[in-house]
């Protein structure tokens, strides 16, 4: 029943500064709890980085449920296992326990929920895979229509570069050369729109680890799937119109 607490890092930073807490009071509830102590630093972390564990205030149990929350009953208990290969022996054995201490028999069900790491592993797996089936779907789908785009420019290209094409054959290019001429330029324009599109995703990425909690971690993995998608893109789609500049005839492209 002590009006005492110990406050996490986030708690100290927000309510005194750079000042020292300890002695000093905070009211939660309306009730005045004298600081003791600040918590080691622990970060962030959850899903997607974004529950801070040093946003918190610690007071004994019986303060918090008689002066507090002004309750009879527990609301949460953690439970530390140190051995994990036991862990579903004791979640059977827990939830015994309180079906005995609730009196919960057939057909009653369960007024409280038992959540492990394995559950919670499970749905952040799930939750990822279903994540990256939709994109997955929004990549596939902007390469297409990417592809479709670049191919069309570039088909109106040598429709407005035949005169050129034409004086480049007269004068002894190959169809070989033309074609590896209009792919290279296919593929240059893949290429950058690679490194401005990597370019903004590292910018916003910096940006946002500067104005959220949310640790960014950059890594040179996206950067070589861009670089091999923007080489598979270019060379799929710059093929035909580089097929189709190479096939003009000299003579009706002087024309």
């Amino acid at each position: 029943m002590a009006r005492v607490c110990v406050i996490g890092s986030s708690v100290k930073r927000d309510l005194f500064g750079g000042g020292d807490p300890v002695g000093q009071t905070l009211h939660v509830n309306k009730v005045a709890l004298t600081v003791k102590g600040v918590l080691e630093h622990k970060g962030t972390g959850g899903m997607g980085g974004v529950s801070d564990f040093d946003n918190r205030i610690v007071v004994p149990i019986t303060t918090a449920m008689r002066r507090i929350m002004n309750v009879d009953y527990v609301g949460a208990i953690r439970i530390v296992s140190r051995d994990t290969a036991l862990m579903s022996k004791q979640v059977e054995m827990i939830r015994a326990l309180i079906h005995e201490r609730h009196h919960i028999t057939p057909p009653l069900e369960d007024d409280f929920r038992l959540v492990t790491p394995t559950v919670i592993g499970e749905l952040a797996r799930g939750t990822s895979r279903t994540l990256s089936l939709l994109l997955g779907a929004l990549a596939g789908l902007s390469l297409l229509v990417g592809g479709v785009v670049l191919m069309n420019i570039l088909l109106i290209s040598v429709a407005e570069r035949t005169r050129e094409i034409g004086l480049r054959r007269a004068v002894g290019a190959t169809q070989r050369d033309v074609f590896l001429q209009f792919l290279a330029e296919s593929l240059a324009v893949t290429f950058l729109g690679m490194l401005l599109g990597t370019g903004l995703g590292w910018g916003a990425s910096a940006l946002l680890s500067k104005v959220s909690p949310m640790p960014v971690v950059i890594s040179w993995e996206p950067f070589a799937l861009a670089a091999l998608f923007a080489l598979l893109v270019g060379t799929f789609f710059g093929v035909q119109p580089a097929r189709r500049a190479a096939k003009l005839s000299p003579v009706e492209a002087l024309r």
